[in-house]
């Protein structure tokens, strides 16, 4: 590594930094489209379906509104006759079709409501309306199995919770089952073993249910059967005296015996011994340990290693979600300063596009509570070899708990040439976006190719240890992801006090993005690409400035650096700026597990660009166009997403005399932000197009003659490399 490495800058913003920027209300009370006499009738005989299919032995049941495409951003949500005196909206099913609570007398009074449309607002909302159904449940699970995960649907009042869970304890105790409610203060979850079959039949008939699954989803990928033989592998113990940082890994078992043993500090065992499989736990905690070493010290493969804590709770390569959440917790309750935990596991199937996975939203409330950052694996599609680029649409997408809002998602490239080619994806990694468009996987690293000899696969996998010690190679996103946790937990380490889950993903995100130059139409399966080690991390070239802004960004306010120095280096003779920049915005917001489509009920933005006569122009990201619709911005931008990464280049040189970066908070309807905190960490690199200007030094100046808040991110990082 070169000597003229140097660390990255951490900026706080100042009081001076927030204002509260002028706002404009109102809006058109313009229908969305005619509201003939005819498309009334359709709506009113609509709610008269749902008084007749609805059961309403059931205090509150579920319908389903779907509304124009037109309608479903937030400043022209229904809420003059879809709210609390008739049935208000409380969650939603994908894109522009949202769930509704239904009582007898609710639906009494919305279809007055309608009737009588006495005024220009409700008639614009009746407009907003495409159609209105009963909610039916979404069942994925095989009568034979022997326990069921069952998810209730969670109102906006505690009393109308209690009844519905009171209302189906009752239904269940009808049954010759046993059933248990998990602890999550988020999502109401029953697990039910016996008589599957007969509560399945009953399920369609209680209203209030909305999804359920098999409890034991959750599967590893078996171990191939290829070996090198009883060969040992290059693995070097760790050093005396020297700390490293540990990683959870929840997995099956881990080897007791050399040289992995050395590397696992302690162990809590959920696997009955006649259950247990170690083979998948052990080549996941090499890598977490040794990924360099024993993948022949290619240079691709990051130099950090980490220790592990063995979370053993899936035996026989499946695990039970309830279980396996219910380990995590009581480890980490015991273990809080562990703050990256790897599951290279998943289920086999793609995720649902009209709500966020059980498995997900309890992971979600995980890392809240433990202040941590969990690393999944994006999921294995064995379907088939997949070519690349793929040659039709496939049901290839992320398996739960890979849409994980909170976590880092991992997919997996090729390291060698094979069926793919070196550093495309690999034939069985599963692609994004989850619900909302959220991009998953973010990252991807290696986890290996095949190659066809006779008609016959044959394995060009990653280099780890299989349980008895020798050397194992073998492929899958379950092994792409133990690097991305080694790295992360090394990040924690080195930054120590400063470090948060949102500024680790920044980082690691923001690496990628520096590092890589990934075309949109594949950003599905390649996420930003794949970062470099956690040194190379945390550090910069001459040529460029990298910074990390953190903060508390709140409704009603913007937060701004005005003006934003740019090193006279970068501008050219007609005072052009001639530069490369990076951003990544990674932020912490609320969430609402009732919802898919809107699950992230805060959104914050970034803008960086031009500031003239008391107006701001971003350039990073631009601004986007005005006639898009809500599905546009989200779609095709990245509205509401938790993760936002922009770069820009300008050979050119960009006319620009004063710079401002922008931080501005939007909020759901319905979702009462004012006072809310919400914790961001921005990354933002500035980059000499030639690398040759003397940038990092002086962009340093600069930020001393503006008396910004500046400190290194990571102070041994200079003495260590």
């Amino acid at each position: 590594m070169p000597n003229n490495y140097n660390p990255i800058k951490h900026i706080n913003f100042s009081e001076d930094d927030h204002f509260k920027p002028e706002t404009h209300g109102g809006g058109s009370s313009k229908p969305h489209k005619p509201v003939t006499n005819k498309f009334i009738t359709k709506v009113l005989d609509s709610i008269k379906e749902l008084t007749r299919v609805r059961n309403f032995e059931v205090s509150t049941t579920i319908a389903v509104i779907e509304l124009e495409s037109k309608a479903v951003a937030k400043s022209h949500r229904p809420t003059s006759i879809f709210n609390d005196k008739t049935c208000p909206f409380f969650g939603d099913v994908g894109y522009a079709k949202h769930l509704i609570q239904i009582t007898p007398n609710g639906l009494l009074a919305l279809e007055k409501k309608i009737t009588q449309r006495n005024s220009k607002q409700v008639i614009k909302d009746i407009s907003a309306i495409k159609s209105i159904s009963p909610y039916k449940i979404d069942i994925n699970a095989n009568p034979d199995v022997k326990s069921l995960s069952i998810r209730l649907f969670r109102f906006n009042s505690a009393e109308k919770n209690r009844k519905l869970d009171n209302e189906f304890e009752r239904f269940l105790n009808n049954f010759q089952c046993e059933w248990k409610k998990h602890a999550s203060n988020v999502v109401r979850l029953y697990k039910v073993s016996g008589a599957t079959k007969e509560i399945l039949d009953s399920l369609p008939e209680f209203a209030g249910v909305q999804s359920v699954i098999s409890s034991k989803c959750i599967q590893l990928k078996p171990m191939t059967k290829e070996r090198f033989g009883v060969v040992r592998p290059t693995m070097n113990p760790p050093l005396q005296n020297h700390d490293y940082p540990i990683v959870a890994v929840v997995d099956s078992a881990i080897s007791n015996c050399a040289p992995i043993s050395d590397w696992v500090v302690d162990r809590k065992i959920y696997v009955p011994i006649a259950y247990k499989n170690d083979g998948h736990g052990t080549f996941v905690g090499g890598l977490v340990t040794n990924s360099f070493n024993l993948n022949d010290g290619d240079k691709r493969f990051p130099l950090c290693q980490s220790k592990i804590f063995s979370v053993e709770v899936l035996g026989n390569d499946i695990g039970d979600i309830h279980e396996i959440i219910q380990a995590m917790h009581e480890v980490a309750s015991e273990n809080p300063l562990i703050k990256v935990w790897n599951l290279s596991l998943g289920g086999d199937v793609p995720v649902s596009k009209t709500e966020i996975s059980t498995m997900a939203i309890m992971l979600d409330e995980f890392q809240d509570k433990f202040k941590c950052l969990c690393v999944v694996a994006a999921g294995n599609y064995e379907d088939g070899l997949r070519k690349w680029p793929p040659e039709q649409d496939l049901n290839d997408g992320i398996s739960s708990p890979g849409d994980s809002v909170r976590a880092l998602t991992i997919g997996s490239v090729a390291h060698t040439n094979g069926f793919v080619k070196d550093l495309e994806p690999s034939h069985f990694s599963r692609r994004g976006p989850v619900s909302n468009y959220v991009q998953k996987p973010e990252l991807v690293h290696f986890g290996g190719n095949v190659i066809m000899n006779g008609g016959q696969q044959v394995i060009l996998g990653v280099n780890s240890i299989d349980a008895n010690g020798n050397a194992h190679h073998d492929i899958g996103t379950s092994f792409s992801t133990p690097i991305i946790s080694s790295i992360a937990a090394n990040l924690f380490d080195k930054i120590g006090e400063k470090s948060s889950p949102s500024l680790i993903k920044a980082l690691i995100i923001h690496n990628a993005n520096l590092n890589n130059d990934i075309e949109n139409e594949y950003r599905p399966y390649l996420g930003w690409g794949k970062p470099q080690g956690s040194l190379d991390i945390l550090s910069v070239h001459d040529y460029e400035s990298t910074m990390i802004f953190e903060g508390l960004a709140q409704k009603s306010f913007e937060i701004e650096k005005l003006p934003f120095p740019i090193p006279n280096c970068l501008r050219t003779p007609d005072d052009k700026v001639r530069a490369e920049f990076f951003i990544t915005l990674v932020y912490h917001p609320e969430l609402d597990p009732q919802k898919a489509f809107e699950y992230c009920q805060i959104d914050i933005n970034v803008g960086f660009g031009k500031f003239e006569k008391g107006k701001f122009k971003s350039e990073i990201p631009r601004e986007k166009e005005k006639h898009l619709f809500e599905k546009d911005l989200v779609k095709n931008g990245d509205k509401w997403s938790p993760v936002k990464v922009y770069k820009k280049r300008f050979p050119q040189g960009v006319n620009i005399k004063d710079w401002k970066l922008r931080v501005s908070v939007m909020d759901r309807d319905g979702y009462e932000a004012e006072g809310v905190l919400i914790p961001f960490s921005i990354a933002l690199t500035i980059r000499d197009i030639d690398k040759e200007k003397p940038v990092y030094n002086e962009m340093s100046q600069l930020m001393d003659q503006y008396n910004w808040e500046v400190s290194d991110l990571a102070i041994e990082n200079r003495i260590q490399i």
